[in-house]
């Protein structure tokens, strides 16, 4: 007898057992679970070869079981233990044939708590095809383009059959091997597979686990527990977008009002003429009428290679200290090399916050001075109603923080995504 659509099962012709026909008129194999013969589906279930009696790898997936893959209903037909064996170290993974009677045969992979599935590809540009020997000689990770999407290089690895049972579409045979080159993209896994016969391109996507466990009719505990996957998808904070821009609209507005508010000196209530350092102290008189925001002392002087330290005191309408402070200003400048230099500042300032309104008296004097006897002149400018920036600047740090931490967020995201990656420089 040979495959027929018409078939729900047959007996093993090696050892009798019954077995499910599950997989289509494709079907080119069937492995019997109980004995381990292959048997050849075109050609009366001859047997074609046996792996014997062998040890079932650990996959809560069994053949007959049913899910739905993008709307598309499948049935587990074949099982496969695959291993991979590199610098002395050992991976194991699961691949379940499915199949559809109408969008035909995929994989479904069991591995290290993740359920995944995989197609084969038939558009990829095969003279974009990458090799592991091209890889070696690369500098950076190659990438390579699909249906408009980037795919960067993830890693290698050579595969070896460990295990079989069920239905295939082609006859596999134990310790069959496989190159593979995985490239990782946005939300799939492109493998560029070289067996000994053929070159083939499969794209590889991640199953939402509790759904389809479900799906298949076990709870997902029984996947163990699931290890980080490169395909997992970005979990997005709600309205992460809006909140990305608000950050940094209000960064932005915060620090443009800062800066404006920084270089606002505010109204002029006082300014002097130019007075000897050599005549000080000196004392000097001003009305307040704003109480409300910070007033600003600024001392202004004519100085050229050389230094002083002005102390200054500002008492209120009655007397007593309102702030008392210290400046010390130094200014040089020359020529060296042919070129002009300058140092230092002819000018500094402090701010204070007047108590109340009315006349105010500052008081100047000379407390240090380069030059003997003292030189050059100084000149007080008082302004009221100065708006201070602080808070506006620590609002545009804060939000460019969080900007920063929003936005990077999906950049660690994508960093993770490649932890696993075997590509060194």
């Amino acid at each position: 007898m040979t495959a027929s659509h018409g078939l729900s099962s047959i007996n093993c012709t090696s050892c009798g057992a019954g077995l499910s026909v599950l997989g289509g008129g494709r079907v080119l194999s069937h492995v019997c679970g109980y004995c381990g013969a292959v048997l050849d589906t075109q050609d009366n279930y001859k047997v074609l070869d046996s792996i014997g009696k062998r040890n079932h790898p650990a996959s809560p997936v069994q053949i007959g079981q049913t899910l739905n893959v993008d709307g598309v209903d499948f049935t587990v037909i074949g099982t496969l233990g695959i291993v991979e064996r590199y610098g002395g170290r050992v991976w194991k993974w699961v691949e379940h044939q499915i199949f559809s009677p109408t969008h035909g045969y995929l994989w479904l992979n069991v591995e290290d708590g993740n359920l995944t599935f995989t197609r084969k590809v038939r558009d990829f540009n095969m003279q974009h095809w990458l090799s592991s020997s091209t890889v070696e000689r690369s500098e950076t990770p190659p990438r390579r383009s699909y249906k408009g999407e980037t795919y960067k290089y993830y890693d290698s690895a050579v595969t070896e059959i460990d295990f079989m049972e069920g239905e295939f579409n082609w006859v596999p045979k134990l310790g069959e091997k496989k190159e593979v080159v995985n490239l990782l993209g946005p939300d799939g896994m492109l493998g560029l597979v070289k067996s000994q016969t053929e070159r083939e391109v499969e794209l590889t996507r991640l199953l939402p686990r509790a759904e389809t466990a479900r799906d298949l009719g076990f709870d997902e505990s029984a996947l163990g527990t699931a290890s980080p996957h490169p395909l997992a998808p970005y979990l997005a904070w709600p309205e992460e977008g809006f909140l990305r821009r608000a950050l940094a609209v209000t960064a932005l507005v915060a620090l443009v009002l800062g800066l404006a508010f920084m270089f606002n000196s505010g109204r002029n209530i006082l300014t002097t003429q130019a007075v000897d350092v050599a005549s000080l102290p000196a004392s000097f008189e001003f009305d307040v009428t704003n109480t409300a925001q910070l007033a600003r002392l600024e001392f202004r002087t004519n100085f050229n290679n050389q230094w002083a330290s002005f102390a200054a005191e500002v008492l209120g309408p009655d007397g007593e200290p309102v702030v008392a402070g210290a400046r010390a200003i130094s200014y040089y400048s020359g020529r060296s090399g042919g070129e002009s230099w300058s140092e230092g500042s002819r000018s500094g300032n402090f701010r204070f916050r007047p108590g109340t309104e009315g006349t105010h008296r500052v008081r100047l004097e000379l407390m240090e001075s380069s030059a003997t006897p003292p030189t050059g002149t100084v000149q007080l400018r008082v302004a009221q109603g100065k708006p201070t920036a602080f808070w506006l600047f620590v609002l545009a740090g804060l939000s460019a923080i969080g900007y920063v931490i929003v936005r990077g967020r999906k950049s660690v995201h994508e960093s993770r995504r490649f932890a696993g990656s075997d590509w060194s420089d």
